[in-house]
C-alpha cells in the first residue's frame, strides 16, 4: 500500500516555503529597514495630524487630533469632538497636549490654558469638566476651595500614575480622593509633573527643582541643574516613571545665548536622591516613553530616538520611515508611544498613525494588506482543502488495511512451520517472549470459547488491536489469527493421540465452529486427517 506521509509532508514544506517567498518579497518591495501599518483618513481618523495618544486600560487608543479624541479598538476609529466652548480654564498650564486616565473611567484632555474631560464608558464629553471633581471622596472640602476668592480657583490638574486626581489652586496641590493638600513655596517655580510611588509625592518644577513629599510633610527637595541653567529649560516637562519607581523626564527650552533651541533628558534616582544627564541637544525633545529601566523612545522633530542603556547612552537616530507609497518619511513625528504588547505607534504631523508591529518585526499598510487579498485567503482555502483531503484518504486506506491483514483468515494464510509455531519441550516454551507467553495462556484459558479472537485477546492485554498485530506478526512471522488457530490445533493433536475423545468433541473442546472446518484446518497444520493422526 503507498505511503501518504511523505507527500503531506513535502506539500506542508512547500506551503511554508511559498508563503515566506511571499513575506520576504512584499518585506524587499516595501523597504529594507523599516516595515508598517499606516492609520489614516482613509481608515477613519478623523485627521491626520496626531497631537497625542495613549492607551486606555481596555486596550483602546485614544488619539487626540485637531477634531477631537479618536478612540480606536483594532478595528475602527470613533470620534468625540472637543469643542473649545466646552473646556474650561486651566490658567498654569501652558504646555503641549497631555492625557490622563483617572480611577473612575475618565479622560482628562489637558491643553494650553484649557481642559476637557470624557466620560469614557458613555462616551460623552462633560459640558463642565472640572464639576466632575466634585463627586470624588472629599466633596467638602473641593467646594470650599472652589468658592474661595480667584486666587484658589483650580488653575491646574494632574493625574499620578496610581490613577489619583490632584489639582493646583494658588499655591496648593489636592488630592482630590483623599483629600491630601501640599503647600508648594513660590520660590520654587511652578509646577510641571506629578507623580507618587505610593509613599511619597514627587512635584517636578519648571525650575528644575523636585519637591519630595510624605503625606504633607516636605521629605526634601534637589534640583536637575544649577540655576544659572535652569533658564534653558522652562517650557515644557514630561516626567514617566518606571516600574522600579525610577523616574525619567525631558526638559525643553530655548537658549537666548546661541539662539538655539535646547532640551535635556535626565533621570532622577528617588533612592540616592540625585539626577544624571543622559542627553542634550539643541533641538525639541516631543514625547518620551519608557518600556523598561534599560529602554527609552523619545520623539522629536529630526524622527525619534531609541536608547538602550545597556549599550550605553548614545541613542540611535531614526530619522527616516519609508513608506509603502514610495514616499520617505524624514521628519514630522510628534509623539511616539510603545502599547501593553510593546507595538510602537508613530504619530505624525500629516500623515497620520504608522504602527510598528510587536510579533514580527513588520508593519504593513492597513488599506492593502496581502494577508486580507482575494487571492490569498483562496490559495489559503484551496490549501486547506487538499490536505484535508489527502489526510482523510491517507486514514481511511490505513485503517483499511489494518483490519484487511487483522481480519485474513483461514485458507489465505501460510501456516507456520511446524519446528517455529508451537514450540514442542517445555525449554523451548520458557526461552519465548513475554508476550508469546501472556497470549499462549489467555488462548489456553478459553480454548473451548470460538468466539474468542484477537479483539478479545487484545483487550485482555490492555493493547490496541493494531498495537497486538504489529508485535505478534514481528514475534511469530505471521498473523494474530493464524498464530491463535494453531495453538487450538496443537492442542487437539495432544487430545487426539490420547484417544479419550472423538474428533467432534475434540474440535468442539478447541473452539473450532464445526468438525468440517477443524479436519479442513488440521490436514493443513499437520497434512493428514485427524482420524489418521492417532
Amino acid at each position: 500500500m503507498r505511503s501518504y506521509k511523505p507527500y503531506i509532508i513535502k506539500l506542508c514544506i512547500v506551503f511554508l516555503c511559498f508563503w515566506g517567498w511571499i513575506l520576504t518579497s512584499y518585506a524587499q518591495k516595501v523597504g529594507a529597514n523599516d516595515y508598517f501599518y499606516v492609520l489614516n483618513t482613509q481608515q477613519g481618523l478623523s485627521d491626520n495630524c496626531i497631537l497625542q495618544m495613549m492607551q486606555l486600560a481596555d486596550g483602546r487608543l485614544a488619539v487626540r487630533t485637531p477634531k477631537g479624541i479618536n478612540l480606536y479598538d483594532g478595528r475602527r476609529f470613533s470620534l468625540i469632538p472637543l469643542p473649545a466652548e466646552k473646556a474650561e480654564s486651566i490658567t498654569k498650564y501652558k504646555g503641549q497636549t497631555h492625557l490622563y486616565a483617572d480611577s473612575q473611567d475618565r479622560l482628562w484632555v489637558k491643553e494650553y490654558q484649557k481642559i476637557f474631560c470624557i466620560l469614557l464608558a458613555e462616551g460623552r464629553l462633560l459640558e463642565h469638566p472640572l464639576d466632575a471633581l466634585s463627586g470624588n471622596g472629599k466633596v467638602d472640602k473641593m467646594k470650599m476651595m472652589r468658592n474661595c476668592p480667584t486666587g484658589n480657583a483650580i488653575q491646574d490638574l494632574f493625574v499620578d500614575s496610581r490613577k489619583n486626581v490632584w489639582v493646583v489652586m494658588g499655591d496648593s496641590l489636592l488630592n482630590t480622593q483623599d483629600g491630601n493638600q501640599i503647600h508648594l513655596k513660590k520660590e520654587w517655580g511652578c509646577l510641571q509633573d506629578l507623580d507618587t510611588d505610593g509613599k511619597q509625592v514627587y512635584a517636578f518644577m519648571d525650575s528644575g527643582i523636585v519637591a519630595v513629599f510624605q503625606k504633607d510633610k516636605l521629605a526634601y527637595t534637589t534640583s536637575a541643574y544649577s540655576a544659572a541653567e535652569a533658564q534653558h529649560y522652562r517650557n515644557t516637562s514630561l516626567t514617566v516613571q518606571t516600574p522600579s519607581g525610577q523616574f525619567y523626564q525631558i526638559r525643553t527650552g530655548r537658549d537666548e545665548k546661541n539662539k538655539t533651541d535646547a532640551s535635556i533628558f535626565l533621570h532622577f534616582n528617588p533612592e540616592t536622591r540625585k539626577y544624571s544627564r543622559i542627553f542634550a541637544c539643541d533641538y525639541i525633545l516631543h514625547t518620551l516613553n519608557m518600556s523598561s529601566d534599560n529602554q527609552a523612545l523619545i520623539s522629536c522633530q529630526h524622527g525619534y530616538l531609541m536608547f538602550d542603556f545597556k549599550l550605553g547612552t548614545t541613542p540611535r537616530e531614526v530619522k527616516e520611515l519609508s513608506l509603502p507609497d514610495g514616499k520617505s518619511l524624514t521628519t514630522g513625528i510628534n509623539t511616539v508611544y510603545r502599547d501593553k504588547e510593546g507595538a510602537i505607534w508613530l504619530g505624525t504631523y500629516h500623515d497620520g498613525l504608522i504602527y510598528v508591529s510587536p510579533m514580527l518585526g513588520l508593519f504593513f499598510t492597513i488599506d492593502q494588506p496581502w494577508w486580507k487579498s482575494g487571492w490569498a485567503i483562496a490559495g489559503f482555502v484551496v490549501f486547506l482543502v487538499i490536505l484535508v483531503g489527502i489526510i482523510t484518504l491517507y486514514l481511511r486506506r490505513e485503517k483499511k488495511v489494518n483490519v484487511t491483514n487483522a481480519d485474513s483468515v483461514k485458507d489465505n494464510n501460510p501456516s507456520l512451520p511446524e519446528d517455529s509455531l508451537l514450540p514442542e519441550t517445555a525449554e523451548a516454551i520458557n526461552r519465548e517472549p513475554e508476550l508469546i507467553l501472556q497470549v499462549r495462556a489467555l488462548i489456553e484459558q478459553h480454548l473451548g470459547d470460538g468466539e474468542y479472537g484477537v479483539e478479545q485477546l487484545a483487550q485482555d492485554l490492555c493493547m490496541e488491536r493494531t498495537g497486538l498485530y504489529k508485535k505478534l506478526t514481528a514475534l511469530t512471522h505471521t498473523t494474530p489469527v493464524a498464530f491463535i488457530r494453531s495453538i487450538r490445533l496443537h492442542h487437539a493433536a495432544v487430545l487426539l493421540q490420547e484417544g479419550k475423545q472423538s474428533v467432534n468433541e475434540i474440535a468442539e473442546l478447541t473452539g473450532f465452529s464445526s468438525p468440517s472446518y477443524f479436519t479442513k484446518c488440521f490436514k493443513k497444520e499437520f497434512g493428514v486427517l485427524p482420524s489418521e493422526y492417532r
